[in-house]
């Protein structure tokens, strides 16, 4: 069991958590409580992610856009045989302004616990441009290496980061390089556009239609250990594909109408774990657009 647990958390949680971000995009009420935007346009989405067939993820996530603002919530559950064997839960909260240079986060935190013990960030922007960062413990779920403070300034947060796909709009879909601060390490996630695809539905309730089918790399920049590196090169992170759809909705804060791209789909691979991500159900202002699936349906 120890060496299950190691390599869970030397493939699975890496790969996973730091793909599922994208997924995050566009908060009304949650289980901890209310986040909202005054006069703003309200996302709800709800994800499942499948590996080997078998729902092992849900993921809700809601945002609330606003003049010069956002609010953003993501609440991540383990299901089925993974929550038995290796049963988690991870809450964060974002919110900050938005501006002409992009969404700047003003507070981010972030809470994990399950079978890997406790981990939590808190991260709140500083006057030089960084982050005031508390994390416990400080290595999180992989080896902390050297970390340059001047990489930090003018990074986001995983969840603000997700905004990016969420409001560049259909006019430029996947041509975003992000670069993201975790309150452990700096990476870059690069955004690439690949071709137009049309989904069906495996099963009711998943989103059917265009979409454009998107590359991701994550790069590391800085706070990355040496060891980390080396698994790395015998094991190297595969691109992630995102399948980004547009959807109309809601209002701007000039009182114009705007639409959001939202990924639909997500699909991860490494030589060790394979899992996809399915958009399950989607509201904006509360008008639904996609009216959900069975979540014990079997994935890809």
């Amino acid at each position: 069991m120890r060496d299950i647990e190691r390599s869970c958390r030397r493939h699975i949680a890496p790969l996973v958590l730091a793909a599922l971000f994208v997924l995050a995009a566009p908060p009304r009420a949650s289980a901890s409580g209310e986040i909202a935007v005054p006069g703003g346009t309200e996302v709800d989405l709800t994800y499942h992610v499948y590996g080997g067939g078998l729902l092992v993820l849900s993921l809700d996530t809601r945002a609330a856009f606003g003049t010069g603002q956002y609010a953003i919530a993501s609440d991540i559950a383990t299901e089925g045989l993974v929550d038995r064997l290796f049963h988690g839960r991870m809450s964060s909260r974002a919110h900050g302004l938005l501006t002409d240079a992009g969404p700047q986060m003003q507070h981010y935190a972030q809470a994990y616990k399950g079978r890997f013990g406790a981990r939590s960030v808190d991260m709140r922007r500083a006057a030089d441009g960084g982050y005031d960062v508390e994390a416990e413990p400080d290595a999180g779920y992989m080896e902390h290496g050297p970390l340059d403070p001047k990489k930090i300034v003018g990074t986001v947060d995983p969840l603000t980061a997700s905004i990016y796909a969420a409001l560049t709009g259909a006019a430029r879909p996947c041509t975003s390089s992000v670069p993201v601060f975790d309150g452990r390490r700096v990476y870059d996630l690069d955004f690439s556009m690949l071709q137009t695809d049309r989904l069906e539905p495996r099963i009711a309730g998943e989103y059917a239609g265009e979409a454009w089918r998107c590359k991701v790399v994550y790069k590391p920049v800085s706070g990355f250990s040496r060891e980390w590196h080396i698994r790395r090169i015998k094991d190297p992170l595969q691109p992630a594909t995102v399948w980004m759809a547009r959807f109309d909705g809601g209002e701007n804060g000039d009182g114009e109408a705007q639409s959001f791209l939202i990924p639909v789909r997500l699909q991860i691979e490494s030589n060790w774990f394979n899992a996809v991500a399915h958009l399950t159900r989607a509201s904006i202002d509360g008008r639904e657009l996609i009216a959900g699936a069975a979540a014990d349906a079997a994935g890809d």
